[in-house]
């Protein structure tokens, strides 16, 4: 699988360029420290799929990056291989822990050899540590499929038609409950049509799904924009998806 992790460096929370241009690679040579996870995912037989902030920048959305969001088959198997390798179960910031969605958060230790040494003259240069903290999903519930087996992947990002379907899909689908999680989502939608040109091109409608095209053309328009984040507006569009395709692929 010799795919381009990322198309642009990652930026982090603190506005810092970390260095970690995304190249070309297969996943047993090696990965970038912030994307370990996905090399530790891979090895354990488990595929993966980069979400949320870090595929919204891969897509050339302006956004900064923070905890590490990937998508499995089964949030429990990916656990362990994660566990298996050093993670431990951590607690979600105060600006997360409202979304119980994003429960399984994963934080890697470090190791006797990161720890940093008083002996400056006589410790080898190492290089920074990475801590990135590692958040599971179920595919299956943010309505991304991935392959059976992680040797069947063809990139480890959505493509840009299936971020934008899957949010949609995850958006309409929330609870009326789900306040944090519905900004969270409206914003990410907001970012892809104000930033990306590509959406707004007639033919780009064809990509998506039916069903989402009356959206996905009002987001184009401004229509309905800065509702994204209410309940209300999540029924009006479950209620105009439910009248014009009452199954929902």
């Amino acid at each position: 699988m010799g795919n381009c992790l990322s198309r642009r460096k990652a930026v982090t929370e603190d506005g810092r360029d970390d260095g970690q241009e995304l190249s070309s690679f297969e996943p047993e040579l090696g990965i970038p420290p912030r994307f370990s996870a996905c090399s530790i995912l891979y090895r354990a037989g488990i595929p993966a799929s980069v979400w949320l902030e870090d595929a919204l920048a891969y897509h050339d959305v302006p956004t900064l990056v923070f905890d590490l969001f990937l998508l499995v088959p089964d949030v429990d198997a990916a656990a362990r291989a994660l566990v298996s390798a050093g993670y431990q179960r951590g607690e979600l910031s105060l600006a997360l822990s409202p979304i119980r969605q994003f429960d399984n958060l994963y934080i890697p230790l470090r190791t006797e050899s990161q720890h940093a040494t008083t002996d400056a003259e006589s410790a080898p240069q190492s290089p920074e540590i990475d801590e990135t903290r590692v958040i599971l999903l179920p595919a299956k519930e943010w309505f991304h499929e991935l392959p059976a087996a992680p040797e069947d992947m063809v990139d480890w990002f959505p493509t840009l038609p299936q971020l934008l379907t899957a949010l949609i899909a995850k958006w309409l689908s929330l609870e009326e409950g789900d306040r944090d999680l519905r900004l969270r989502i409206a914003v990410f939608l907001g970012y892809i049509y104000e930033y990306l040109d590509t959406v707004k091109v007639p033919r780009f409608e064809q990509q998506l799904p039916q069903q989402f095209r009356t959206f996905h053309s009002d987001q184009v328009q401004g229509i309905n924009a800065a509702d994204l984040g209410t309940f209300r507006c999540q029924e009006y569009y479950m209620r105009h998806i439910g009248q014009h395709y009452p199954v929902v692929a």
